[in-house]
Order: structure tokens, then C-alpha cells, then sequence
């Protein structure tokens, strides 16, 4: 069985995937870092204002771009992609926190 998704879908899908992976790559480099942590909280008053900012954007600029570049096509793997990153997003943070 083969869907085609919009340009839009596979684009913000493919940000989602990004954006899920940087939110657990920046919850470890803050936590792992002070001196980003820091920076952090200087910027918006607290860093996980900072963080969840830059994941958004991250989610929105990446979103529109791709959706100008990728080609509608008929494509499996962005689901079982998108759910494989939740996971693995989350994971990482609860491994991140439970050995700190």
C-alpha cells in the first residue's frame, strides 16, 4: 500500500525528525555544559524558555524550507522515521536524567 504526501508533510515531518533529535542533543549539551546552560538563561530569562524557542523554530523554519525543496512522493518511511526518533528522543532524556 503506497501513500503520496504533500510537499508540506514530508517537509514538516522531516523537521519534526530534526527537531525531536536537537531537543535531546541540546538537553544534553545544557546539562553537560554550565556555560550553555548559562548563556541560556541569559537570554530568555530561563533556559528551558530558550530551549523549547529554539526547538520551535527549528520545527518552523526547517518545516517551510523543506516543503520547498522535497518532491511529493510516495514515501513509507516517514512515520515508522518520525515515531523511531520519539523514541529515541525519549529515551535518551530519561537516560539523561536518570544517570545524572
Amino acid at each position: 500500500m503506497s501513500s503520496t504526501f504533500s510537499k508540506q508533510t514530508i517537509g514538516y515531518g522531516i523537521a519534526a525528525i530534526i527537531a525531536i533529535l536537537g531537543n535531546t542533543i541540546l538537553t544534553f549539551i545544557k546539562d553537560k555544559n554550565p556555560a550553555v546552560n548559562a548563556f541560556m538563561k541569559q537570554l530568555m530569562y530561563h533556559h528551558w524558555i530558550t530551549h523549547g524557542v529554539a526547538v520551535v523554530l527549528t520545527f518552523f523554519v526547517l518545516g517551510f524550507l523543506l516543503s520547498r525543496i522535497v518532491r511529493p512522493s510516495a514515501t513509507k518511511m516517514l512515520a515508522p522515521a518520525l515515531i523511531i526518533a520519539t523514541a529515541l528522543g525519549a529515551l535518551g532524556i530519561v537516560v539523561l536524567f536518570l544517570i545524572a
